[in-house]
């Protein structure tokens, strides 16, 4: 029969076209809403099937698309998608299905190592405080009690010492994750003022074994062997060496990254350029060469992506380990054995997305109490849930209006103002208009989350500058906070207020303080502990509305369940130690009970400034 799509001659029990996918029989089909509820049910991260097999085709394959159906695209059953006519299914639109079978399989012979493994998979690199971003020295009258500073002291991403924030430690591996040591993350700064985290170890490690096997490949003095066998055949038995990327195997399988290298296991990912013997989807053997979609499921049969274990001749039967994915092919050549096995999806450490509860207070203090206060703060949130599935998003922020200033709780009001305004209209209902219209809402990525957060911060320091020079005065602000999209957090800071992380209740710095003390401290000039007593404390030398567009500190952080984060003004955490903090996040039944435990501790500590805190748990 001919495809009434595009004309292609297929089998007559062909039930999809194999030149497009689409099906031959569209009275089976159901309506396309059942499919994007199928394929929305399970949420997933990008996972390598979604990257690998999208590469071939598409500049796009870096970020996969979200896995929404389209209008032309027709359901499955919603137990069993692999049963029922579709039209095109590529790896990324099956991958929710097949997290959930995988994760079923996997979880009878769970391990550490396995574990661990997956956590390497979906953990970001670890968040510590920023480096400052330090420019040219202060003028006369900027920021708190302003000084002339002497010449900055520089630091470059090398020189500064991280504190790294581990991932909390698998469930059944809590013995593995207390010997576990990470490498501080590396850091980067682009022009906009942005710091982000660049420190993968995964990637550094992924990275270091291609250049090894390149290395290894050009050093091979073998000629090229025939097409379908193994360029780089082992000189001895006990010569167990990488094969270079670009390798095919048994004429169909492309090796185009190494993910692990062992003595006696290799570990690659391979292309399957012949999809047709075997559908990856139903697998199914009746499509012939040249099929570009399986007959029996519409799937695409080009380009697949796999992982290949490869076994030395002298590995030992009881040595091997059990491989946790769906095995699809095996095979020995020139004395290795090859696995082929499906990749697995990578597991979400929301599987139901994030759930946020949040909380502010704040208070005048006790030597202050009949003064203004000049704190202000900000929690604005939006958390929708849908097919059980919360997504949430949300920005938390600290304001601390410049004591000794015209007008400081002016400041900080105005900075809150500015930020809940573009945010609201641009973050929280832009998303909400497009529904109501019936458009697509577009989504954010990395990048355009951290100039909105820029851009806004900017507006803020702006509006404070275009007072300041139409009225004569010399107002200002501090600011931290963060913002919150799904696992991810975006943190903020300009000045000395701070923001801080509890996981795994230990607490964890993300901000470094704009402040001259924190230059001596960084210089070794004074000790970490003379911050709260030193007399220059208060002189700082980076806030909002002294100049027109200042640095700002942004970087990025993945979030887990239990994670706590803390913003707070310099009234907070000068009064109270950081081992105080931690004790009090870690032992407060929510966050408004730990808001008002912290500001008493700090009126108790002396209660010197105005006391601020907003405080988020992340479940």
């Amino acid at each position: 029969m001919h495809c009434p799509l595009c004309n292609t001659l297929n089998r007559d029990d062909a039930k999809f076209c194999k030149g497009c996918g689409q099906s031959l029989h569209p009275s089976q089909a159901a309506p396309a809403e059942a499919m994007a509820e199928a394929i929305n049910h399970v949420p997933t991260q990008e996972t390598q099937v979604a990257t690998a097999g999208q590469a071939a085709s598409t500049d796009a394959a870096q970020e996969p698309a979200p896995l929404e159906a389209s209008a032309s695209e027709v359901s499955r059953p919603e137990e069993d998608p692999t049963l029922a006519p579709t039209l095109i299914l590529t790896p990324e639109k099956m991958v929710a299905y097949h997290q959930r079978r995988w994760q079923e399989a996997r979880a009878a012979q769970d391990t550490p190592e396995a574990d661990a493994s997956s956590e390497s998979n979906f953990d970001a690199p670890a968040v510590s405080s920023a480096p400052a971003q330090i420019g040219s020295p202060v003028e006369p009258e900027q920021a708190r009690n302003a000084i002339d500073l002497p010449a900055p002291i520089t630091q470059s991403q090398d020189e500064h010492d991280a504190i790294p924030i581990p991932p909390p430690p698998p469930p059944s591996a809590e013995s593995l994750a207390e010997g576990e040591t990470k490498a501080a993350p590396g850091e980067a700064e682009n022009n906009a003022g942005y710091v982000e985290n660049a420190g993968y170890p995964e990637m550094e490690k992924v990275e270091t074994m291609q250049d090894s096997s390149e290395h290894a490949s050009s050093e091979q003095a073998e000629p090229s062997t025939p097409e379908g066998a193994i360029n780089q055949v082992p000189a001895a038995s006990g010569d167990f060496a990488l094969l270079a990327l670009g390798t095919t195997l048994q004429g169909r399988y492309e090796i185009s990254q190494v993910i692990a290298d062992n003595p006696q296991e290799h570990v690659y990912q391979v292309i399957d350029h012949q999809g047709y013997q075997r559908c990856w989807n139903c697998n199914s053997e009746h499509n012939a060469e040249g099929d570009d979609f399986c007959i029996d499921c519409g799937a695409s049969l080009l380009d697949i992506p796999y992982n290949m274990h490869e076994y030395s001749a002298v590995q030992n039967q009881e040595d091997t380990p059990v491989l946790q994915g769906n095995i699809v092919n095996t095979f020995v050549d020139q004395g290795r054995t090859y696995v082929i096995e499906q990749i697995p999806a990578e597991q979400s450490v929301f599987p139901n997305g994030v759930h946020l509860l949040a909380a502010t207070s704040s208070d005048a203090g006790n030597v202050r109490r009949s003064d203004p206060n000049e704190d202000s703060s900000l929690v604005l949130q939006i958390q929708r849930i849908h097919e059980s599935i919360s997504s949430p998003v949300g920005v938390y922020i600290i304001a601390d209006g410049m004591g000794g200033h015209d007008n400081g709780q002016l400041a900080s009001h105005m900075t809150i103002n500015v930020i809940a305004e573009r945010m609201t209209r641009e973050l929280l209902l832009a998303p909400l208009i497009a529904e109501k219209e019936g458009a697509p809402a577009k989504p954010f990525d990395e990048e355009g989350l951290m100039a909105l957060l820029h851009d806004t911060i900017e507006d803020a320091n702006s509006a404070l500058c275009q007072v300041n020079t139409r009225d004569k005065t010399d107002m200002g602000s501090t600011l931290t906070g963060f913002m919150i999209v799904g696992e991810h957090a975006y943190i903020v800071n300009v000045g000395d207020s701070r923001t801080y992380m509890l996981r795994n209740k230990q607490l964890y710095p993300l901000t470094t303080d704009h402040s001259l003390v924190a230059q001596l401290v960084a210089s070794g000039l004074i000790e970490p502990d003379d911050v709260y007593t030193h007399p220059q404390r208060s002189q700082i030398y980076r806030s909002l509305g002294d100049k027109p567009n200042t640095q700002i500190d942004i970087f990025k952080q993945q979030l887990h369940p239990g994670d706590i984060l803390l913003s707070c003004c310099d009234g907070l955490w000068e009064m109270v130690r950081n081992p105080q903090i931690e004790s009090t996040l870690n032992n407060a039944p929510d966050p408004q009970t730990a808001c008002e435990q912290l500001i008493d501790l700090a009126n108790t500590n002396g209660g010197e400034d105005n006391i601020t805190a907003v405080i988020v748990y992340v479940q």
